[in-house]
């Protein structure tokens, strides 16, 4: 994807003005309520023009003081909050009015059923959708537009108001989708979990404006850019294998990859495989430094680490550590961080509890 955005636009007493530059394959729009997110992508998605500018989308020019594309004539899928099925077709029917435009899916490189077998959907082919729960009227409302064969998707905080067993269906789902038929992506949330378990790649949205623009890593090295996300749940993404299960104790255990005598714990669950990997996520206010691993202390999961890096914010220092598991981010008070000591260089162990992971 490369996408050139530099847009004017005023609502009332709300001004839009917006400039960046894109050329991942996936980025996350983030930002607190109010500070434009949506208005962007319904601008992105052709459903608002904008007062001048331009938007230049893999180098077709979609809006500027002469042009202006229509969205039935943009190839951009759109995601919104609510799957907005047709109440009175069957699910198969509401996946196949994706396929309406003939001519946009007549170079699709997958299948209907493809795409079936890859949302896990085939159950729910003669169903009604009045029959669906609100995660598996997502998955069809993603597979709709699949079937339509968009050269971009666009989503507005597609999981908001779903429970966490519905977003832990949701999310991984549109992982998988970018990974294997490698569509482009924009997903807009004020959840930045939500965004990291999609791209690392984040716009920072602020009062209508880009505030920043850089991979989660490089954004939390800036004080300023850090500032930008406070409020946010800074979360550690972090890559396991299933190891077993131990019934007894209530918890899975899990291995990393590259360094197998590393076990982590999390709550168990024995859907999973033994050997499968999985993604967990840690937020960095629940990661406890130490200068030295404990013992008898509920905190189970406890890795070596060493600082790399502090970041002091307004309000808060951000330490980064290299562990066994990655660069881990953990959110500590200023008054901490001198207390301990603490500086780059210190070694440390990280330690967080079981019941802190939550698997993606």
């Amino acid at each position: 994807m490369n996408l050139d955005v530099d847009i004017y636009k005023k609502q009332g007493t709300f001004l839009l003005h917006t400039q960046f530059k894109c050329s991942e394959s996936a980025l996350g729009i983030f930002g607190p309520s109010g500070c434009g997110k949506s208005t962007l992508f319904r601008i992105l998605a052709g459903l608002i023009k904008p007062d001048r500018g331009h938007i230049i989308l893999d180098g077709e020019t979609l809006f500027d003081r002469r042009i202006f594309i229509p969205p039935h004539k943009r190839n951009i899928g759109l995601v919104f909050q609510d799957a907005r099925l047709f109440p009175h077709m069957s699910v198969e029917k509401n996946l196949k009015a994706g396929e309406h435009i003939k001519r946009r899916t007549a170079s699709r490189p997958y299948s209907f059923d493809d795409i079936v077998d890859l949302l896990n959907i085939s159950h729910l082919i003669g169903r009604s959708v009045e029959e669906l729960s609100g995660g598996e009227k997502q998955r069809i409302a993603i597979g709709r537009t699949l079937l339509s064969n968009p050269r971009l998707i666009l989503m507005d905080e597609p999981v908001t108001g779903l429970d966490l067993s519905l977003k832990a269906q949701i999310l991984p789902f549109l992982a998988k989708v970018h990974q294997t038929l490698k569509i482009p992506m924009i997903l807009i949330s004020h959840d930045l979990g939500e965004i990291l378990q999609l791209t690392n790649y984040l716009l920072l949205m602020r009062e209508g404006s880009v505030a920043a623009y850089d991979t989660l890593e490089h954004l939390v090295q800036q004080p300023e850019s850090l500032n930008e996300l406070k409020g946010a749940d800074l979360t550690n993404m972090i890559h396991v294998r299933v190891k077993d299960h131990v019934p007894e104790k209530g918890v899975t255990l899990l291995e990393l990859p590259h360094h197998p005598d590393y076990v982590l714990e999390m709550k168990r669950a024995p859907e999973l495989e033994r050997g499968c990997e999985i993604s967990m996520s840690v937020a960095a206010n629940q990661i406890v430094l130490a200068i030295g691993a404990l013992g008898d202390i509920s905190m189970r999961n406890q890795l070596p680490g060493r600082i790399v890096k502090i970041v002091q914010a307004d309000d808060r220092s951000i330490c980064h550590v290299e562990t066994p598991a990655g660069i881990l981010f953990a959110e500590i008070t200023q008054g901490t961080e001198c207390s301990m000591g603490l500086q780059e260089g210190t070694e440390v162990w990280v330690l967080f509890k079981g019941l802190s992971v939550r698997r993606i």
